[in-house]
């Protein structure tokens, strides 16, 4: 008899940059996994263009991180809005994907934020490697490790200040979970592969689909 499979995503923010999102692209190519990047509108330009193809020669999914970096929680409508839709565009020209999910910068969220953002809230298992970049990717690791199951997201970010110990995580992170018996696929396919469609503007970030 088979069992189901289990499935996780890996996912990344605050990019694209043409150094540090390539360490971790490039431990995403030594495992043969995918990941979803949650993109920063402003980064997203013809100097990025390659590292952004690169993404998606590794069959990665790109998404909405807002076009800058402030949390999001105090905007008004009009803001917000000009923030998604300038951030999804820019996606689309540069890479020609439309990002089909959205993290909220700091995830901090309010019901104006819900009410005007077209695509569905993705939270994840947090790496604390965003609140402390002083953890070792030792730490990193053993802050996943602990708290994925089934249907995770789990939240990292290519982009942070040096020392960046995140990619080395990774060679910790993916293994491990692979003899676990896991799976990496993006956070599309991982809805797709659980049969779960992400209703808009409900009130809810997803952490894990189930």
């Amino acid at each position: 008899m088979s069992l189901e499979k289990k499935l996780l995503a890996l996912s990344f923010d605050d990019g694209p940059d043409n150094e540090l999102t390539s360490l971790v692209l490039d431990k995403l190519e030594k495992h043969h996994v995918p990941a979803s990047f949650f993109l920063i509108g402003q980064l997203v330009n013809d100097s990025t263009k390659k590292t952004l193809q690169r993404m998606i020669a590794l069959s990665c999914e790109l998404n909405n991180h807002s076009w800058a970096w402030d949390s999001m929680n105090r905007m008004a409508a009009n803001e917000i809005k000009k923030s998604i839709n300038d951030t999804s565009d820019t996606i689309k020209k540069i890479t020609g994907k439309t990002p089909l999910f959205f993290r909220a910068p700091n995830l901090a969220v309010s019901d104006v934020l819900y009410e005007n953002v077209d695509l569905p809230f993705i939270g994840g298992v947090l790496a604390k490697d965003w609140t402390d970049c002083n953890t070792s990717a030792e730490e990193r690791a053993k802050n996943v490790l602990s708290s994925v199951r089934d249907g995770a997201i789990i939240l990292l970010h290519d982009v942070q200040q040096k020392p960046h110990p995140t990619p080395e995580a990774l060679d910790i992170i993916i293994p491990e979970l692979k003899k676990q018996g896991y799976e990496f696929v993006t956070i599309g396919e991982l809805f797709k592969q659980k049969k779960i469609i992400p209703a808009l503007h409900e009130s809810k970030i997803w952490t894990f689909v189930e």
